[in-house]
């Protein structure tokens, strides 16, 4: 009896996928090089893809389930052969952001010889209502912001294309988005939880009402400006200081990244000031005699936080500037009803194709040495994955001989694991009526080969065993 407790699904094709007629396997770039049953049981754990049907001739904003925010340019798609587009178009969109994602699309975390940490990756494509292939026309881009935890680590952009075996290799690496999309600005500056920073920037014409202000005129007037933008809120809800509130206001004809160091110069300015101040001006002792210790104590407590404080704001806003933020694009323009909230960090980019987009950071561990680790299996896996575990790294199998999968190289490309480190071999695979899976807790170095054996499971059962995976 067939142990796939899945139904037989009709499934369609999806991303130009390639069927041959010998082997049952498809060359599929959502996927990549796996037999097609095996591919219809991720999809059905993985959940289906997210479809939204837009009209090409106007903006439009789309929000995936995970976050993910395309702003797409009325008539920014066409056919493949670059005409125009009339009718409905369909965009489908996949987010990625736990290991189970990955193990479930067939996913790993290389670029070219190197290993990276994911923090995000999502598949997208477009297609006409004959669910013909479309492409983003030629000198126009679909804007696209994956919400991150925070940004730190300077994650970076790459772009993933999948080798002749199926592999995914995050090859190219870009530029994030330096432009900035406007939200209306009423919208965007309403406090959305209870905070000290003022709504709409402190910026009012009700002075009496609104006794603790930054800045008086209307706030509608800079609709379209870089204050209408969630990376100058990002600013404001960080430092809300009248000061800094009017040196963005003051130079609104700059770049976002000029004016985010001319606030680095005031704030070094201002640091200094304050610990000077303390330094200058030490409290006397009760009734002009000697400071008691409680004294001493407390005027070092405040010298120590003045400095402190005064380091943040200043390597806050360093890391501001160093993302080099232009002018605000009049082209993209998003749909706020759309939205839920803004509370996310989000990184963008603005894409010219259509396919896969990561966000990572190169993966440094000082434990990282030549290591050469092997997984032999009892059957064949054509998905199995090294997982660091704490970490979203993800290394794909090479088979190099029956059963043997090799996860680093013996000199072209990436050979170096953290010795020590725990990790976990998951292989999955099929026979002629079950799925087949194997897991295995390893110690990276302890063993050159790891045996996995695999026994046969069922759909829902693999569906729990990756759930643990999934944060």
């Amino acid at each position: 009896m067939n142990k796939l407790v899945f139904p037989i699904l009709i499934i369609f094709f999806l991303f130009g996928c390639k069927e041959t007629s010998q082997t049952d396997v498809i060359i599929n770039q959502e996927y990549g090089e796996i037999p097609m049953q095996l591919i219809d049981s991720l999809r059905l754990i993985s959940g289906a893809n997210q479809e939204f049907k837009i009209d090409n001739s106007k903006s439009n904003t789309i929000v995936g389930d995970k976050g993910t925010i395309l702003i797409i340019p009325e008539n920014s798609i066409t056919h493949p052969n670059g005409n125009r587009l009339n009718g409905e178009i369909t965009i489908q969109l996949k987010e990625n952001f736990s290991i189970q994602d990955f193990i479930t699309s067939n996913l790993q975390t290389i670029h070219n010889d190197q290993i990276l940490e994911s923090k995000g990756m999502i598949y997208f494509s477009a297609k006409d209502e004959h669910s013909n292939e479309l492409k983003i026309a030629d000198n126009a881009s679909i804007r696209i912001q994956i919400p991150q935890e925070d940004l730190n680590n300077d994650p970076d952009i790459f772009l993933g294309v999948r080798d002749k075996g199926g592999l995914i290799n995050w090859k190219q690496k870009e530029e994030p988005a330096k432009s900035l999309i406007p939200y209306p600005i009423k919208f965007l500056t309403k406090n959305q939880f209870l905070t000290e920073c003022s709504s709409h920037y402190g910026i009012t014409t009700d002075t009496i009402k609104n006794k603790y202000y930054n800045y008086y005129g209307n706030i509608t007037d800079f609709e379209n400006t870089i204050l209408a933008t969630k990376e100058f809120a990002d600013r404001y809800y960080s430092t809300c200081w009248e000061e800094v509130v009017n040196i963005y206001i003051e130079n609104l004809d700059k770049n976002l990244w000029e004016i985010d160091e001319m606030v680095v110069d005031y704030f070094i300015k201002d640091s200094t000031d304050r610990v000077n101040y303390h330094l200058n001006n030490i409290p006397p002792g009760p009734n002009g005699g000697p400071r008691t210790q409680a004294q001493k104590d407390a005027h070092e407590s405040i010298l120590k936080r003045a400095k402190e404080h005064g380091q943040w704001t200043i390597q806050l806003y360093k890391m501001f500037a160093s993302q080099k933020l232009t002018k605000i694009d009049t082209t993209k323009l998003i749909d706020t009803t759309k939205l839920e909230s803004l509370n996310s960090a989000m990184i963008s980019y603005d894409a010219i194709k259509f396919g896969w987009v990561n966000v990572d950071f190169f993966y440094e561990d000082p434990k990282a040495i030549p290591v050469k680790l092997i997984a032999k299996t009892n059957q064949k896996s054509p998905l199995i994955n090294l997982i660091f575990n704490g970490r979203k790294v993800i290394l794909s199998g090479t088979e190099h001989s029956a059963n043997e999968y090799w996860f680093t190289k013996n000199e072209d490309g990436y050979n170096k694991l953290p010795k020590g480190e725990k990790a976990t071999i998951i292989a999955i695979g099929l026979s002629e009526t079950d799925l087949q899976f194997g897991e295995k807790e390893i110690l990276i170095g302890e063993n050159e080969i790891e045996d996995i054996k695999m026994t046969s499971i069922s759909g829902n059962e693999l569906k729990i065993k990756l759930e643990k995976y999934g944060s």
